[in-house]
């Protein structure tokens, strides 16, 4: 486990870690994630975080919020609360905001897997339209 201590900030680095090293119960299998390029908070030198690693914040002992970090985007970033199961954007600011104000943030690293190459193919021939006839 690495730390991170400076300050506000009481950051915890878990690596080599799935799942069931989480501190949840019952969250059901987490969705694949994008192979994409780490990123950093706003306002931030480090940590990295990559889509896939789980981010909990801690206050005065007890767990505020625990989130998939799904994908980086243009002004946020794109995750799920194990809590929820439903996709949230926290913009950059906030998200970044959070490894202030938390008393512990752990970053669990590299919970979800990355996503399999797809190799989709469209077929306009399976398309189906109705038969031309008189309107109605």
């Amino acid at each position: 486990m690495e730390q991170i201590q400076d300050g506000r900030r009481n950051i915890l680095i878990h690596s080599e870690v799935s799942q069931e090293d989480l501190p949840v119960t019952d969250v059901p299998e987490l969705p694949s994630v994008a192979d994409a390029d780490a990123f950093v908070p706003q306002g931030m030198d480090k940590p990295k975080i990559y889509p896939g690693d789980v981010v909990v914040g801690v206050d005065d002992d007890e767990i505020q919020f625990a989130e998939l970090v799904y994908m980086d985007t243009d002004g946020g970033v794109l995750v799920l609360p194990l809590d929820t199961g439903s996709f949230e954007f926290v913009a950059d600011g906030a998200f970044g905001s959070r490894f202030y104000q938390a008393d512990e943030t752990h970053v669990y690293d590299g919970v979800a897997e990355t996503v399999v190459d797809w190799d989709v193919e469209f077929d306009e021939s399976k398309l189906e339209r109705p038969a031309e006839g008189r309107p109605r």
